[in-house]
């Protein structure tokens, strides 16, 4: 079942979510930070509500609102996939699947489980039908680390096999994994769409057969993302290394050890005007002098290529 909108090449940035001094949502600020992603030649889609926009310190009402903003924000133009997970606020994903669908969100991506009974095929199944029950939209799933909490192969045909069941955001955390991730569900279903979360080496997710990226760092650098999977699907190996270089250097800023990476893409979009202020609710915390440092130096070399 395919969103009619949302083609298999996609590129689908997963956006942030700004606070005020008060720590409440910003609204004003995310719709001016999604008329900027969505500004980005060659979106297909927009997530919100996933990990990068601190889903688990939102409320279900924070999350509805947001959905709506987005679309309104797009002027509707550019579908929206709405994440979903369980969490303090709301243990049930077929609640939340239906939240998602009347604030209009065009397809749903089911979060990783936090509970590895649910990463077997018939525990899957189960968690997955709460949201099939709960709605009537299409159906992604972001795969992790097996050893981390994400699913089996057994259990990725299981789901590709799902009629529901559109795409992939794949993530499982190593070239060869996603090459047997890969491999396992194109045999289970040729038309499933399998995004690359693999921000690290996207260039190699590509060639091996990935249809388009779904990441987080989109929210900053989704006309890179546009250019590589382009350069990729014209088979232009030379332009595709060379907005991978670019997109490598911000990786080795971004994704390295300490804070969390989407704290430092918020900094970074303050830093280039494109968001307000870079708070975060806790857990999380603010960057120190040295993080800030970083992202500064790498924004200072490559500026001209991620003013866009």
């Amino acid at each position: 079942m395919r969103p009619k909108r949302i083609p298999v090449n996609s590129v689908v940035p997963a956006v942030l979510t700004p606070f005020n001094k008060q720590m409440e949502v910003d609204y004003d600020e995310f719709g001016r930070h999604i008329q900027d992603v969505c500004s980005v030649d060659g979106i297909t889609a927009i997530m919100v509500n996933g990990a990068s926009m601190e889903d688990n310190t939102l409320t279900r009402d924070e999350k509805m609102v947001l959905i709506e903003k987005a679309i309104d924000a797009s002027g509707g133009k550019t579908p929206i996939i709405a994440a979903v997970r369980e969490s303090e606020t709301e243990s049930d994903l077929g609640v939340l699947s239906r939240d998602a669908e009347e604030a209009n969100a065009e397809a749903i991506l089911i979060m990783p489980p936090n509970d590895k009974v649910y990463t077997t095929v018939n525990g899957a199944l189960e968690r997955f039908g709460k949201v099939f029950d709960g709605c009537d939209l299409p159906v992604a799933f972001y795969q992790v680390n097996p050893d981390g909490g994400g699913y089996p192969v057994e259990t990725m045909i299981a789901l590709a096999k799902q009629e529901r069941v559109f795409a992939v955001k794949e993530g499982s955390g190593s070239p060869e994994t996603s090459e047997i991730d890969m491999r396992a569900m194109r045999a289970a279903d040729s038309e499933i769409a399998i995004w690359s979360t693999h921000s690290r080496w996207l260039l190699g997710d590509l060639a091996m057969g990935a249809d388009g990226i779904l990441s987080g760092m989109g929210s900053i650098s989704a006309d890179l993302h546009v250019a590589l999977c382009r350069a990729v699907w014209a088979s232009d190996l030379k332009q595709a290394r060379k907005v991978s270089d670019v997109l490598y250097r911000l990786t080795q800023v971004f994704y390295r050890p300490g804070q969390n990476g989407h704290t430092r893409m918020k900094y970074a979009l303050k830093c280039l005007n494109r968001m307000a202020n870079d708070l975060v609710r806790p857990p999380l915390k603010q960057l120190d002098d040295q993080e800030k440092s970083r992202v500064d130096r790498i924004l200072g070399d490559l500026r001209s290529e991620i003013m866009n």
